[in-house]
C-alpha cells in the first residue's frame, strides 16, 4: 500500500488542489463563525426570550457575509490551486492565479436582461466546484508549458521587473484563455448550453450521489484508518481525493441553511470532521486511567494523552501506545470509526438528529460543544457522545488484552 499512498501524496495535482482549497478556510471560517451567532439564540433555545428586535438584527447584520465568503468559494479555490500548481513548476504563479480566475469565468454562464448580465451566485458555490478544479489544472498546465518554451514577450533591461513581468505572461495568459474560449463557444451547441451545467449534471451530482451513501463514508473511513495503522497519515492520503465531493455537499447544506431551506445532504466534510471519530481518544484515555489500565506503561501513556485529546489530537496514541504496526489493536482501530459513522448516519437520517449546516467546525474544537456547533443543535453532541461511549466499548477487551501484555513484559523486567 505504501506505493499507491506515496504516489496520492506527493502527486503535484493532489497537492496542489489540497493546498489550494485551504485559501478558501479563511473566509469560510469567518462564514461559519457568524452562521453560528446569528443562529445562537435558536441552538441554545432561547430564542423565544429575546426581542424580535435582536433576532431581526442578527439576522440582518450576518446573514449576508455568505454572500461573500462562504457563497464563492469556488473563486477561492480556483485561483488557489492555479497558485501551487504553478509554484509547484516554478513558473508565474500569482499570474496563473489570475489567469484561472479569467478562465473560470469565461465558462460562467451570464444571462442578460435589461438590467445588465446576471451571474448566478450558486456557480461560484457548490455548482461550480468540480469545474473550477479542472479549469484552474488545464488554465495553468496550458500557462506553464507556454512560458517554460519561452515563448513570450521580452522587454528590454530597462523596464521595470514587475511590468517587464506582466508583458512576459501575455502570451501565456492568451493561450489558456483562448482554450477556454474555444471550449465555452463549443458548449454552446449542446443541449447543457455551459460546461458548468455540464460538469455539475454529469459528473459532480454522480460523484456526490456515490460519496453521500452509507457504503462511501464506511469506505473512506476504514482506508483511513488501515493507512494510520501502518503508520501512513491516513487523513492527507484519503481527504486529498473524496474531500472536494464532501466539501461540496457541505457547501449546499450551507447555502441551504442560509436560505432557510431543508437541507439536502447527511453526509458533509462536517459530517466526517465531527461524527467519525471525534472525542474517541479522549474517551479511550478516561477509560484506560479509570477502569482499565494496571501497568505502568499504559497508564502513563493515557495520562499524558489526556490534554491533547482534550482538542482531538490523536497523534501521541497513533505513535506512543503504539497504534502503528500494533496487531492487538487492528481491530478496533479500524471497526470502532465505522461503527460511529453508522450509528451517526441513522441518527440523522431518521431525523433523530439534526443535519450539519454546513458550517466550518475546526478540528480541535472538543467533543460535545462540536457536535451542537455543526447540527445548530445539543442533539448533535448527545450523539458524540454516544459514539464516544460505544467507541470505548468496542476498545475495552483489547485495551484490556494490551494492558496484561504490559503487565506481563513489567514483571518480567521486575524479575
Amino acid at each position: 500500500m505504501l506505493p499507491i499512498a506515496t504516489w496520492i501524496s506527493e502527486n503535484k495535482y493532489v497537492i496542489a488542489v489540497r493546498d489550494g482549497c485551504m485559501l478558501a478556510f479563511p473566509p469560510t471560517m469567518f462564514a461559519s463563525i457568524c452562521i453560528i451567532l446569528q443562529n445562537l439564540p435558536t441552538t441554545f433555545g432561547f430564542a423565544q426570550f429575546l426581542p424580535e428586535a435582536i433576532l431581526t438584527f442578527l439576522n440582518d447584520f450576518f446573514g449576508p457575509v455568505a454572500n461573500a465568503t462562504m457563497n464563492i468559494s469556488t473563486l477561492f479555490m480556483v485561483f488557489g490551486i492555479a497558485y501551487h500548481l504553478a509554484k509547484n513548476y516554478g513558473k508565474s504563479s500569482l499570474y496563473a492565479g489570475a489567469i484561472a480566475i479569467s478562465s473560470f469565468m469565461m465558462l460562467v454562464p451570464i444571462t442578460w436582461g435589461d438590467n445588465g448580465g446576471i451571474i448566478p451566485l450558486s456557480k461560484f458555490g457548490a455548482e461550480g466546484m468540480f469545474i473550477g478544479m479542472i479549469v484552474s489544472v488545464l488554465s495553468t498546465e496550458i500557462f506553464c508549458r507556454i512560458e517554460n518554451a519561452d515563448i513570450k514577450i521580452k522587454m528590454p533591461a530597462s523596464v521595470p521587473p514587475a511590468i517587464a513581468k506582466s508583458f512576459e505572461t501575455i502570451i501565456p495568459g492568451a493561450a489558456a484563455l483562448f482554450v477556454m474560449n474555444v471550449i465555452r463557444y463549443g458548449f454552446t451547441f449542446t443541449e447543457w448550453g455551459n460546461a458548468v451545467d455540464f460538469v455539475y449534471k454529469s459528473l459532480q451530482i454522480p460523484l456526490q450521489g456515490i460519496g453521500a451513501s452509507l457504503p462511501a463514508i464506511i469506505l473512506v473511513v476504514a482506508l483511513t484508518q488501515f493507512f494510520w495503522w501502518f503508520g501512513i497519515h491516513g487523513t492527507i492520503v484519503v481527504n486529498s481525493v473524496i474531500e472536494p465531493i464532501y466539501a461540496a455537499l457541505s457547501l449546499e447544506n450551507f447555502t441551504a441553511f442560509s436560505n432557510g431551506q431543508e437541507l439536502p445532504n447527511v453526509l458533509t466534510s462536517t459530517f466526517k470532521g465531527v461524527f467519525v471519530d471525534c472525542g474517541l481518544v479522549l474517551g479511550i484515555a478516561l477509560a484506560c486511567i479509570i477502569l482499565i489500565a494496571r501497568s505502568k506503561r499504559l497508564k502513563t501513556t493515557m495520562r499524558l494523552l489526556v490534554a491533547p485529546a482534550s482538542f482531538n489530537i490523536s497523534e501521541p496514541l497513533t505513535f506512543g501506545l503504539p497504534i502503528v504496526l500494533n496487531p492487538t489493536i487492528f481491530i478496533p482501530w479500524i471497526l470502532a470509526p465505522v461503527v460511529m459513522v453508522t450509528i451517526s448516519y441513522f441518527a440523522i437520517s431518521t431525523g433523530i438528529v439534526p443535519k450539519t449546516n454546513g458550517a466550518t467546525i475546526v478540528w480541535s474544537t472538543p467533543v460535545f460543544l462540536s457536535g451542537i456547533l455543526a447540527t445548530g443543535s445539543i442533539r448533535g453532541g448527545l450523539l458524540q457522545i454516544v459514539n464516544v461511549i460505544v467507541g470505548v466499548c468496542i476498545w475495552y477487551p483489547f485495551l484490556k488484552l494490551l494492558d496484561k501484555q504490559y503487565l506481563n513484559e513489567e514483571k518480567e523486567l521486575e524479575n
